[in-house]
């Protein structure tokens, strides 16, 4: 059985350091095993929407595989879920590049290119093949927000001169 060496770099802008991880994975795996690779080479949890999207060599995005059933629109002709799809069919169908997005609220990008084939597996797959450079996802969670984070109102604001505001009896009154 076929594998292939998938390299993946987070989309950082900014960065000049060199980030990435190669992973192998068998052919008969699907994108959602290959996102869980994904997520155990950078350390990130599980529990957030993501999507891969099919690429052309200067990374414009096509097709778009999402991990869960989102429903499809009227201007989208397919809903393609990760998993059922291969990477076999991905090899198949000449798919060399994706971008991944991983957490749609605080978004991490990552750009992935098939890198290689190997042929002769002797581990359980995916594997990490290669780790360079370190990545520290920011840790920007809603949960993390607290009711001691947001401002309290200004004794200006809760003391205001009620004679301030506009008074009228009758509708005679304003000024139509």
């Amino acid at each position: 059985m076929k594998a292939f060496v998938y390299r993946i770099s987070p989309n950082i802008e900014g960065n000049e350091e060199e980030i990435y991880r190669d992973i192998l994975i068998q052919e008969d795996k699907t994108l959602e095993d290959f996102h869980f690779a994904i997520l155990d080479a950078y350390g990130l949890q599980e529990g957030e929407m993501a999507s891969f999207y099919t690429c052309t060599e200067n990374w414009e995005e096509g097709l778009e595989i999402t991990l869960m059933d989102m429903g499809t629109m009227e201007h989208e002709s397919v809903n393609i879920l990760m998993q059922e799809f291969t990477i076999a069919q991905s090899v198949e169908q000449d798919v060399k590049y994706y971008k991944f997005t991983y957490d749609f609220l605080f978004p991490k990008k990552f750009k992935i290119e098939r890198i290689g084939e190997n042929t002769e597996i002797k581990e359980d797959v995916p594997v990490l093949l290669a780790e360079v450079g370190s990545y520290s996802p920011e840790v920007n969670q809603l949960s993390d927000i607290t009711f001691d984070d947001l401002e309290e109102p200004s004794d200006a604001l809760l003391n205001e001169d009620e004679d301030d505001e506009p008074t009228f009896e009758n509708i005679d009154d304003l000024d139509i």
